[in-house]
């Protein structure tokens, strides 16, 4: 199976790219394998399938399914709640652990966001946790959920999805950290992560597996809904500037060059430094760091992201390279007498980074820049945001989500990236081992 992009102004950008891509462009949805494809084999015939009682089988496709590809992923969720009518009065279930940027765009709809706590193994929403957040609002007039597949871990995606249908609420699956995860669907099938629910919306930003600098797109299913995605990114979205595009050209291209954990910390001291001097394009907008809805927000992906997209979506090699690494993580973290991650049954992540909890988070930041380790800190709050932002502004109260302020003060996330080697695997997994120095009994666990 085949998707298709949605129509772009190929005016824009065809010089800096090379190639113009048309609304007949088309490419095998990214995330998943093409029919054919050496990595739908290899996912066919892995030890990792087999994990699963259910039937190994290369992920399902959306038939036809049209890419609506925008400036930034989460322009990709703003579509969709327009496209359901979603607005004033209105509530979206979404995470108590993600970025500002999942509550900004519901506010920017003039909804309202209602958090639900994660489960402590996953780092993920279930049934049972959005149910209880619905139940502690129950005046709260809910339209959709949000479903995160946080840091590529599926979440128990089936449930939630049957369960809101049978109430009318809508689904919505945060791809944006997904690239070839799997779940198990409702006849106990393997799934692509992002083909269960109503509408899926995904990212090519800086930090994931794929990237086109900034940038996302959505899929779904209903034609009727795809036909509303389709007339909101033609007549309610602008195209990036020329001066947008060629900034982002050129930062592609150098990011490309300085790429390496040695120098990760120095060069986001640079980035910071060049985007508060308006010299570089950043992911967030001034504005959006404010809380507010900046003009030209409802961007469309340019012609040079869709050409960098279409280029990497070929590429067959991440998706195992990522599997191999998570696998030398969860060897090494054992031999060290570490918690290694919990993956449900009905799962099969590829990871965007590997998630461990530690005692001290800030020491073990700390510690890592001195060393020039690549660790990630987020989420580092239930709300992950700048300090310029307050998230009582997006609608989150201290204490309603539990495990994800848990979460928020203990998780750390290890490097998957292209640098990343089964040595630096080995040296990273060392110096969480020399962090904990707690006896086994006493380890933080999932």
């Amino acid at each position: 199976m085949e998707m298709k992009f949605a129509s772009t102004d190929n005016h824009i950008d065809e010089s800096l790219s090379g190639v113009g891509l048309g609304a007949q462009t088309k490419l095998s949805p990214p995330g998943r394998p093409a029919e054919n494809s050496t990595l739908g084999a290899a996912l066919a015939n892995s030890d990792q399938n087999r994990r699963c009682e259910c039937e190994s089988r290369p992920p399902e496709q959306i038939a036809g399914s049209e890419a609506f590809t925008f400036w930034r992923g989460r322009v990709g969720l703003y579509a969709i709640l327009k496209a359901l009518g979603i607005g004033q009065g209105d509530s979206v279930v979404i995470p108590g652990y993600t970025c500002f940027a999942v509550p900004s765009a519901i506010c920017f709809t003039s909804a309202q966001p209602l958090y639900a706590d994660i489960e402590p193994a996953t780092f993920n929403v279930s049934l049972g946790t959005i149910e209880s957040a619905i139940r502690a609002r129950p005046q709260a007039r809910i339209k959709a959920i949000v479903i995160q597949h946080t840091y590529g871990i599926p979440a128990e995606t089936y449930p939630i999805v049957s369960w809101a249908r049978e109430r009318g609420i809508a689904t919505i699956e945060d791809c944006a950290h997904v690239w070839g995860s799997r779940y198990a669907n409702g006849a106990g099938e393997w799934a692509a992560v992002g083909t269960l629910a109503d509408a899926a919306f995904f990212s090519s930003q800086w930090t994931k597996p794929f990237s086109t600098g900034l940038g996302g797109w959505v899929e779904a299913r209903d034609p009727k809904l795809r036909e509303k995605l389709r007339r909101f990114r033609a007549q309610d979205c602008v195209s990036p500037s020329k001066s947008e595009v060629a900034i982002l050209a050129a930062q592609v291209g150098i990011r490309k060059i300085v790429s390496h954990p040695r120098i990760d910390w120095s060069m986001k001291k640079i980035y910071q430094a060049l985007y508060s001097r308006g010299l570089v394009v950043g992911t967030s907008s001034k504005e959006e760091l404010l809380g507010e809805m900046p003009l030209g927000y409802a961007k469309r992906m340019s012609s040079f992201q869709e050409w960098l997209l279409h280029r990497l979506n070929s590429d067959n090699t991440t998706v195992n390279r990522r599997r191999r690494l998570k696998g030398a993580y969860d060897s090494a973290l054992e031999s060290a007498g570490l918690p290694v991650l919990h993956v449900p049954e009905n799962a099969d992540p590829v990871l965007l980074r590997y998630p461990v909890r530690v005692e001290c988070k800030a020491r073990a930041l700390a510690q890592a820049k001195k060393r020039g380790l690549e660790i990630g800190d987020w989420y580092t709050a239930p709300v992950d945001r700048p300090d310029s932002l307050d998230a009582e502004a997006l609608g989150y109260q201290p204490g309603t989500c539990q495990e994800g302020e848990r979460a928020s003060r203990e998780v750390i996330n290890l490097p998957m990236d292209p640098n990343t080697t089964e040595e630096s695997v080995r040296r990273t997994v060392e110096f969480v081992r020399e962090l904990d120095s707690r006896p086994n009994d006493k380890r933080l666990g999932w």
